[in-house]
């Protein structure tokens, strides 16, 4: 099987068109990468290195086809075809610039005539400095693999490509990221100078990026925290409270990540959505479920019992009836509850409410009436 045979009818023609142009389609990335791991695996995310011709052919060729593209940095082509996601690049070097220790701390050169050894040597790891390069003419395919990327894939080893892997900042993210996805060991070159990292301009973008795609983020800030603190990495200040923090593994979302850091230490719930950038209401609204959870569980059996004898306009204190309420309102948040209470959401959940009912009551305490006639439904027979 090739990973062309993988491709659409309606890719295959595109590709065609583009290869008859004169250009020489390489897949590279990450695709061929999942592909030799799993021969029967196509990524919908194809990345192309075009050779032999500049981008520029390319651009003509989609507008005079009608076909829509989007032009990012670098001059890489982006194609939203038939449920592929395609990118058209140059082969490029990338020149380092002096002090810069962000993401973009290069300048890139462009040249449809770059060996693929040059042209890879911008690329983080062995195993993804592997492409495949098509004829779809002959219908034939070449694995490219400069860097011996194919066995470090079978080995199941993460080793850099070039020394150039310790100057950006978010390829020590993808460490993590594909440790954690692939369950793969960091080589002994890359452990031995995993201290040379400049992580002082990572940024919350990039961080968030590669902790999502990780699909684990608990495990994935756990092992964050781990290496930073054993290599004694410096972070921006707005990272350092996630360094105050253990997740638990089945964290999935950044949901999740609040709740978890909330129920360790309220402060750090404060600090992971203004990480996140969380609307301020999202905090406010889970701590206030849990203080009406709270609430509830200080209340006795007895109390709740007594609550449920008496007409909703005489009972003189009706927090109770308040948390339950203010539980129905923020009940995005049951997920995360285990709490066993005496009273809880099931028991109101299918408890209707008639018009009579709402006419008899004062208009201040409609709102309460359907946890009223929870309390009754509970304990009317205790």
């Amino acid at each position: 099987m090739t990973i062309a045979s993988l491709f659409s009818t309606e890719l295959i023609a595109l590709l065609q068109k583009i290869e008859e142009l004169g250009f020489q389609l390489c897949l590279v990335g990450g695709a061929p990468r999942d592909y030799l791991l799993d021969r029967t695996f196509l990524s919908q995310d194809l990345d192309f290195e075009l050779r032999g011709k500049w981008i520029s052919e390319l651009k003509d060729f989609l507008k005079n086809q009608k076909i829509n593209f989007t032009e990012l940095p670098y001059e890489i082509i982006r194609v939203d075809f038939e449920g592929y996601d395609l990118e058209f690049s140059t082969p490029r070097t990338e020149v380092t610039i002096p002090g810069n220790a962000s993401h973009h701390h290069f300048r890139a050169e462009l040249d449809p005539s770059l060996t693929y050894a040059g042209s890879f040597k911008r690329r983080d790891f062995t195993m993804n400095a592997v492409g495949i390069e098509l004829n779809l003419k002959n219908k034939t395919e070449t694995i490219v693999d400069p860097y011996e990327g194919v066995k470090a894939l079978m080995s199941k080893t993460l080793k850099e490509v070039s020394p150039d892997f310790f100057l950006d900042s978010v390829r020590f993210l993808r460490l993590i990221r594909f440790m954690i996805k692939y369950n793969f060991e960091m080589s002994g070159s890359i452990e031995a100078k995993l201290g040379t990292f400049d992580l002082s301009e990572l940024s919350v973008h990039h961080f968030t990026e590669e902790m999502m795609k990780s699909k684990k983020p608990g495990i994935f800030i756990n092992a964050f925290n781990n290496l930073v603190g054993a290599y004694g990495l410096n972070v921006p200040l707005n990272f350092n409270f996630w360094r105050t923090l253990k997740f638990l593994p089945d964290i999935e979302n950044k949901d999740d990540l609040l709740v978890d850091s909330f129920l360790q230490n309220e402060s750090a719930g404060h600090e992971v959505a203004k990480f996140f950038s969380m609307p301020e209401s999202r905090l406010k609204n889970l701590k206030s479920f849990h203080e009406s959870i709270n609430n509830i569980k200080k209340v006795s059996r007895d109390e709740l019992i007594e609550m449920s004898k008496i007409p909703l306009e005489k009972i003189p204190d009706i927090s109770v009836l308040k948390d339950l309420k203010n539980l129905e309102e923020k009940k995005e948040w049951r997920v995360y509850s285990n709490d066993a209470l005496l009273v809880s959401w099931s028991d109101w959940e299918n408890i209707k409410v008639d018009a009579s009912e709402i006419e008899a009551t004062p208009v201040e305490l409609r709102s309460y009436i359907r946890y009223h006639k929870a309390l009754k439904k509970v304990f009317g027979n205790a």
